[in-house]
């Protein structure tokens, strides 16, 4: 009960404070810089504790470079939202707002465009809301990305999702049993892009797959070198 008290709480301070917020940021950019195959927007995983500097990439400049490398015509980038902020319902709430507004910028500037959105851990948390809206207790409302959009967003991946819940069709992993910590309670949102999804959520992650932490929850820092490829993959089918 205190979790739902909670929850709309911080949505009512949401709309009534427009200084809580970061300011959203888009990304129109000119028709020589749009990409030729795939634009991949990736946010990377909280900041470490003693973290500092600007690094909007961190560990997912592996996959970024997998996507430059292999797919021809690619671009990408790291998406800066609020990564180090203490508050994670805020940085959630902040990061899925600017990518949603990156991705109709981008498609504003490109109307060909193709876009692959990839997350990890936190960012997998903001990268869901932005495509599906929140439905999970202890995060700030955001609405869905319009579906009409849908064919625009080819890829949507998602490692270690604290909102994962099991029985989708788009769940990939090990883990078949188990919550996230922030499950979604309304994963019928997803729908519109449900085939672009591939959501990554080993046994072993206690983020994404509790109450399973068998293994310290090693297989939440395993994913990159997991699945980078297979995510590759996953993107050149897509297009």
């Amino acid at each position: 009960m205190l979790g739902v008290i909670r929850f709309y709480c911080l949505a009512i301070f949401a709309i009534t404070s427009g200084l809580f917020f970061q300011r959203s940021h888009g990304q129109t950019v000119t028709p020589t810089q749009c990409a030729t195959s795939v634009h991949a927007i990736i946010a990377r995983g909280q900041a470490a504790t003693g973290e500092t500097g600007f690094d909007p990439l961190n560990v997912m400049a592996s996959l970024q470079n997998l996507i430059l490398q292999q797919i021809p015509g690619s671009t990408s980038l790291g998406l800066p939202y609020q990564y180090g902020a203490d508050d994670k319902s805020v940085a959630v709430h902040d990061g899925a707002q600017m990518l949603q507004n990156y991705v109709t910028s981008y498609v504003a500037s490109c109307p060909k465009a193709k876009i692959a959105v990839v997350g990890y851990s936190l960012g997998a948390c903001l990268t869901m809301d932005a495509i599906c809206g929140t439905s999970s207790i202890g995060f700030i409302p955001i609405t869905a990305l319009d579906k009409k959009y849908a064919s625009d967003v080819i890829a949507v991946i998602a490692y270690g999702d604290e909102t994962w819940v099991p029985l989708q069709s788009w769940n990939v992993g090990t883990c078949e049993v188990g919550l996230g910590t922030f499950p979604r309670l309304a994963p019928w949102t997803c729908e519109p892009f449900a085939s672009s999804i591939h959501s990554y959520c080993d046994i072993g992650d206690s983020q994404c797959c509790s109450p399973f932490p068998l293994d310290n929850n090693a297989a939440h820092h395993a994913y990159v070198a997991k699945y980078d490829q297979d995510v590759v993959d996953f993107i050149k089918q897509r297009l």
